[in-house]
């Protein structure tokens, strides 16, 4: 290990909370840039952090190129270490007693979930922490990221991109065809879609699937939101991709007998700002991860 200069007496680096969160930020976000827009700094702050940290524990923590950043052996290691270290401090806080102080954390999730099971999550941690206000952003799961690594949101729950993805992977929801129990469609005619718009993970498992089976399809409405998905569905004209256990009661299930493919289950991530610090944000973290276990169901 190299010399280190600044120290707490003895012999040993300070790892400043400030120094911690940039590291862990830098590498779940994937780079100096995005790790920058969460956390509200310009990026030579970012990049000086990590050299300053560095520095503290005498060894590089990361490789950087113009276009690749990954982690050195000891960053693997210290990577773990940090993660615990920014732990420890909520937890050290919510022992104090602090726990139930007032305050706001900004939690982000899909619409369509948001109306399974929000009610009963809020009603939960209200009993747990009535002085804590949640507040709430209900958004496409590209643009909670986008939120999230803005600083916008200090929790957010998304669906999984085939492309990229970063968050604790908490659960897989099975997927599923579904149209009014009344549809009837010519399975020789293209297939009428209602779908999310352009970056739903839905959509793209929905196309690519048809794509595959050189099926096909013509897509006849497109909405940002669940309930103008229903609404749709419900002309009696027109297929979606839907959450197997929060299909109403008058639609129907489509497959192999309708000549449709299987569809690929959507996994659910929990993504978490580096610089979120409530106390209160393990336990909600901990509820959400109760309620998809107990409420989802595995494709």
């Amino acid at each position: 290990m190299h010399s280190i200069d600044k120290t707490d007496g003895h012999s040993l680096p300070i790892l400043d909370t400030e120094l911690l969160s940039a590291f862990v930020a830098v590498i779940e976000n994937g780079g100096f840039t995005a790790a920058a827009r969460q956390l509200h700094k310009t990026q030579s702050t970012i990049s000086q952090r990590i050299r300053t940290l560095e520095e503290r524990v005498g060894s590089p923590l990361v490789y950087r190129t113009s276009r690749q950043l990954s982690l050195t052996e000891d960053g693997e290691i210290f990577l773990v270490y940090a993660r615990r270290l920014l732990q420890l401090q909520r937890e050290a806080i919510s022992a104090l007693g602090h726990g139930d102080r007032d305050g706001v954390i900004r939690f982000g999730l899909p619409e369509n979930y948001a109306e399974i099971w929000l009610p009963r999550l809020l009603d939960r941690f209200a009993q747990r922490h009535p002085r804590i206000r949640p507040h709430i952003h209900c958004r496409m799961s590209s643009e909670l990221i986008e939120a999230l690594e803005a600083g916008e949101l200090d929790l957010a729950l998304t669906v999984r991109h085939a492309n990229h993805g970063n968050g604790d992977i908490l659960a897989a929801e099975s997927l599923v065809w579904a149209a009014h129990r009344d549809f009837d469609h010519d399975p020789q005619a293209a297939l009428p879609l209602a779908l999310f718009p352009d970056h739903c993970p839905y959509r793209q498992r929905a196309l690519d699937s048809l794509t595959r089976q050189g099926r096909q399809w013509s897509l006849h409405y497109t909405s940002q939101s669940p309930t103008g998905l229903r609404m749709a569905v419900n002309q009696r004209d027109a297929v979606t991709v839907a959450d197997r256990r929060t299909l109403p009661d008058d639609w129907r299930i489509l497959g192999d007998t309708d000549g449709l493919p299987p569809l690929p289950p959507a996994e659910l991530e929990l993504h978490r700002s580096p610089s979120f610090q409530h106390p209160a944000g393990d336990d909600l973290i901990m509820l959400i991860r109760e309620l998809l276990t107990s409420d989802t169901t595995i494709g």
